[in-house]
């Protein structure tokens, strides 16, 4: 969550490239068109109605975007609203009761002169789509509220399930960052205060029973921990510790029992599931542990609370506490082999289960299970398309790195390829810049693999999942132990005798747009490309730009440093000059997470170095480019691009 910094804190703020497409298809490997991976989700954010008979589900048809809602029953869907308003879009619709709906939209707002920002609505209406009501934007008498133009309106704490009117909702005033927690009334807008704001508290987490038991949030570089052992007991402070050093552990999820907080800690240099006892709060269980990996993600099953531990070494993986679980997973894994699948919803009677399934040549399938006979019924898929190609499967690998390091990583090799015999490659760092990358369906690579490219990835020191350790190695080393990596991922791929050292290209998106830039100023004989999309190029005024979000500016010193000299040495747009091959940028007009001015300021930059390049700017664009039009304009950019830099394959 990135939370905008009220008014009163806020200064006010103020190459072509003629290019031939791949056209022919290669034996063993169609051509499959940019329109397919840029369509949009046929189902997306599925929901199922607590009787088990209706599903709702946000899609794309013909360029837009609805909510649609399926009689299960009658087979009957039915768009019941547009799922884009102004810059909101819908993510998905929870069924608050069988007939009524609670949709989440997500959007970017632009006020009072500021860069735009994040925010989200939520929208209340019935199945049929009559009796709409967005929430939170007044009062009882139409008046404005001091939540009526607030930040996020749509953070659901609880759905208090046996409650059909109310929910849990935490929402902070207009003219502050801290949240309340409210029972909000459904019918009439009306606000009543569970939990009043407790500076510098930022974040609230309710128990089963939807009692506000712990708080979380940091002021500064100071952080804290506050919880209490019932509605009516009083807060005290759990733990207090510095914002960038970290805590003793970190809060997941309650657990079914009344004081049982799940929470990750360390084992063994690796992150651990516990329990502990919050009234105690000094027991600590050790639930599970990986040597390898991280295992501190808690997924509770939506109809009756069984909790799973989920970990990803090379793939994605769930660990299950009870064996009823188990069973459930094991039918899925009969059904559904070679895929990774979870649980995203359930009728209230837990009769009929929604799975989520995909893998990395699977875009998302999703089921409905009978419990009782264990059978799977398909009901939707992100795309039909896309389910009927042939994509290119994503292989793990382990890259040896500076200082005998061992770097885990993914390899992805364009189908029907000729053994032994070089290929065309990118280089495709992750962004974050510690957001590791993952086993799945990635559209960006199956495209470049598509079109014959080897697509390499590697999860670099800095990257989530492999221990504090590996991820701090990469902290103020942005263009040094991170750079260093996909260096030596890079070298990897021509020594093995897998990319033509004549024709590979790095490619990245937000850190990775960075890593791409400054991969290029360091590496000018490496690379014959080099592609940008929502990347960073100047280091210092990364965290200028941050400054409008709470904590932002203070975030980003403690990922990037602070050094004025470091930073210079490290910032591409001062470098522009060292670089010797053509660049693309690309960037959304309205990226609140990377500034588009950091593409502009490159661009500038190279303009004047006589460095070839071309700069797209989407407008309306946010950070990941989430529209069909969007994307397909960046699809076809990066195709031209690459083809005209590597030849065709």
């Amino acid at each position: 969550m990135r939370v905008r910094r009220p008014r009163e804190h806020i200064a006010a703020a103020a190459c072509a490239f003629a290019a031939l497409a791949a056209s022919a298809s290669r034996a063993g490997a169609p051509l499959i068109p940019l329109e397919q991976f840029a369509a949009g989700s046929e189902m997306s954010g599925p929901r199922i109605s607590p009787d088990g008979t209706h599903l709702a589900f946000v899609t794309m048809f013909k360029g837009e975007r609805y909510v649609v809602v399926t009689d299960l029953a009658a087979n009957k869907s039915q768009p019941i609203v547009r799922a884009t308003s102004g810059s909101y879009r819908a993510t998905h619709c929870d069924f608050k009761t069988d007939t009524r709906l609670l949709c989440h939209f997500v959007g970017v707002e632009h006020q009072f002169g500021m860069a735009p920002y994040g925010a989200s609505r939520l929208v209340a209406l019935d199945r049929d789509g009559k009796n709409m009501r967005v929430l939170l934007q007044t009062g009882y008498y139409g008046a404005a509220t001091d939540t009526a133009r607030t930040q996020f309106q749509d953070r659901i704490l609880n759905m208090l399930p046996d409650d059909p009117r109310h929910i849990l909702i935490e929402v902070a005033g207009s003219e502050s960052v801290y949240p309340a927690v409210y029972r909000l009334d459904l019918d009439t807008g009306g606000m009543k205060v569970v939990a009043g704001a407790h500076s510098p508290v930022l974040d609230w987490i309710v128990d089963r029973d939807g009692v506000v038991r712990f708080g979380s949030g940091f002021k500064d570089k100071e952080a804290l921990y506050i919880a209490r052992n019932g509605q009516e007991a009083p807060w005290r402070t759990l733990l207090k510790f510095k914002r960038f050093e970290g805590a003793e552990f970190a809060p997941l999820a309650f657990g079914p029992l009344p004081n049982q907080l799940f929470v990750s800690a360390p084992q063994q240099k690796r992150a651990a599931v516990w329990q502990m006892d919050l009234e105690e709060n000094s027991d600590y269980q050790l639930v599970f542990s990986r040597p390898d990996v991280d295992a501190d993600a808690i997924i509770t099953w939506p109809y009756d609370n069984h909790v799973v531990v989920y970990y990803e070494d090379d793939r994605p993986h769930v660990h299950f506490i009870d064996p009823t679980a188990a069973a459930i997973n094991a039918a899925m894994d009969k059904a559904l082999p070679d895929t990774y699948h979870t649980i995203v919803d359930a009728s209230r009677d837990g009769k009929s289960v929604l799975v989520e399934s995909y893998s990395d040549v699977v875009p998302p399938l999703y089921h409905l299970m009978n419990l009782g006979t264990l059978k799977l019924s398909q009901i939707g898929q992100q795309s039909a398309a896309l389910a009927q190609a042939r994509l290119a499967p994503t292989k793990p690998i382990i890259v040896p790195g500076p200082g005998d390091i061992s770097i885990p990583g993914y390899l992805t090799l364009p189908v029907g390829v000729e053994p032994g015999k070089p290929l065309a490659a990118v280089v495709y760092p992750h962004g974050g810049p510690h957001a590791r990358d993952d086993w799945g369906y990635d559209p960006m690579v199956q495209i470049m693999a598509n079109r014959g490219y080897a697509v390499l990835q590697l999860n670099f020191r800095g990257s989530t999942g492999y221990g504090e350790e590996w991820k701090d190695a990469g902290r103020q080393a942005w263009g040094t132990v991170m750079h260093d990596d996909i260096t030596a991922g890079a070298h990897w791929l021509v020594k093995q005798g897998i990319a033509d050292p004549a024709r590979m290209c790095i490619v990245g998106w937000s850190y990775g747009g960075y890593a791409a830039l400054i991969g290029v100023v360091k590496e000018p004989r490496l690379y014959r490309c080099a592609v940008s999309i929502a990347g960073v190029s100047d280091l210092s005024q990364l965290a200028r730009d941050e400054e409008s979000f709470y904590g932002g500016r203070e975030a980003a010193q403690d990922s990037t440093g602070s050094d004025k000299a470091t930073l210079a040495a490290e910032s591409p747009v001062l470098h522009a000059d060292r670089i010797k091959v053509p660049v693309l940028l690309v960037h959304g007009q309205d990226d609140f997470t990377v500034a588009e001015s950091q593409s502009e300021a490159m661009a500038k930059a190279l303009k004047r170095a006589g460095v070839p390049h071309e700069l797209v700017v989407i407008p309306a664009g946010e950070h990941s480019l989430l529209e069909p039009a969007m994307r397909l304009t960046l699809y076809r950019k990066l195709e031209a691009f690459l083809a005209a830099n590597l030849g065709s394959p």
